[in-house]
């Protein structure tokens, strides 16, 4: 935080040089000298500089701040379950699920997408569908993560093959889709060519392998 204007720095605690490091504190403020605590918790940081700098300008007059942004602090949380490298890891306290996953290798085959486990305290917090982010670009499940979390990544689940004329052949995992259009939109709909009256549908079960011709 540097203070400009009508202001003596060495009154302030200064010396010749009006600057502070100021640290958040574990109950999210920041301790302004002579004007006391801001709270700067939930903050963006864009958020904090105005709380502070209007809180400086109420209580001295004359006086205006300017704040930048130091280093962030780290946290540790646990990557578990079917990852590349499971095990601890040393943070950003800014990061979500999503930056975890990245620095443990994502998941790996054998994991799931779409029920991605975050607990805290021993307690499920939330559930990840990674579906919502690749598929759609939803990040609003990527929960910001606190220390000594536990991201997991289970077993995958129910999975089918989609092949043919459709825009993203593969094979996905399920998550509550029941209808042949539902797993068709998973895989970006038909492409231009695909006859939609002839769709086949192969059902693998203990005594054999059941075919149904399907006409969307």
């Amino acid at each position: 935080v540097l203070l400009f204007g009508n202001v003596n720095p060495t009154l302030l605690g200064f010396g010749g040089d009006p600057r502070y490091r100021l640290m958040v504190s574990r109950d999210g403020a920041i301790d302004l000298p002579t004007i006391g605590p801001v709270s700067v918790a939930g903050l963006t940081f864009e958020q904090l500089q105005t709380a502070v700098m209007q809180r400086v300008e109420e209580q001295m007059i004359g006086v205006r701040a300017n704040i930048t942004l130091g280093a962030l602090r780290s946290i540790r949380v646990f990557v578990v379950g079917d990852v590349p490298r499971p095990g601890p890891y040393m943070v950003s306290g800014l990061s979500t699920i999503t930056n975890a996953l990245f620095v443990s290798g994502g998941v790996n085959a054998v994991g799931s997408l779409r029920k991605i486990e975050l607990r805290r305290a021993g307690q499920l917090v939330s559930t990840l569908d990674l579906y919502d982010l690749l598929l759609r670009g939803d990040t609003g499940g990527d929960e910001r993560l606190q220390p000594d979390d536990v991201i997991f990544s289970p077993p995958i689940g129910d999975s089918i093959h989609v092949h043919g004329d459709v825009r993203r052949p593969a094979i996905y995992e399920l998550n509550g889709e029941r209808t042949v259009e539902e797993v068709i939109a998973l895989a970006g709909g038909f492409s231009s060519s695909a006859d939609q009256s002839a769709i086949k549908l192969e059902r693998t079960m203990p005594g054999g392998t059941t075919a149904y011709n399907i006409d969307l």
